[in-house]
């Protein structure tokens, strides 16, 4: 698949995003055809190879077996690029009181490690950071 692998991507050439499902997938690909067809829009080399690139992406996009294929080799090409890699984070609310890890009326509770050696904190790097954390 790495040789036959267009020059744009097919999420971009359906104009939708990697998540998309297979409806939006379809709809997509109609309303496009439907701009492209060369009963609707004059023909020239470049309408031409517009909806070959939409049909191709449509036939790889449509098919689960191809498209995992093609979203495989997709982030790995993303990684390899040293392109932005998606991580996962939970976003709390913080309209939401259920997500407050403390109640407002409480104050937040403070942890303090000490090093159990007899001078605390001999590096003056150490000691500024313990003050600015910690506020000792």
């Amino acid at each position: 698949m790495s040789g036959s692998r267009p020059s744009r991507d097919h999420y971009a050439v359906l104009g939708l995003r990697a998540e998309a499902s297979p409806e939006q997938i379809t709809s997509a690909y109609r309303t496009l055809i439907r701009a492209l067809h060369p009963d609707a829009r004059p023909l020239g080399p470049q309408a031409d190879t517009e909806l070959a690139e939409v049909i191709d992406a449509y036939q790889t996009l449509h098919d689960p077996l191809r498209r995992s294929a093609y979203d495989a080799e997709r982030d790995q090409e993303r990684q390899a690029a040293g392109g932005p890699v998606r991580i996962p984070v939970r976003v709390r609310s913080a309209a939401d009181p259920a997500s407050r890890p403390y109640p407002r009326s409480a104050a937040r509770p403070r942890t303090i490690a000490y090093r159990a050696t007899s001078q605390p904190y001999e590096d003056p790097f150490e000691r500024l950071m313990v003050w600015l954390f910690y506020g000792i």
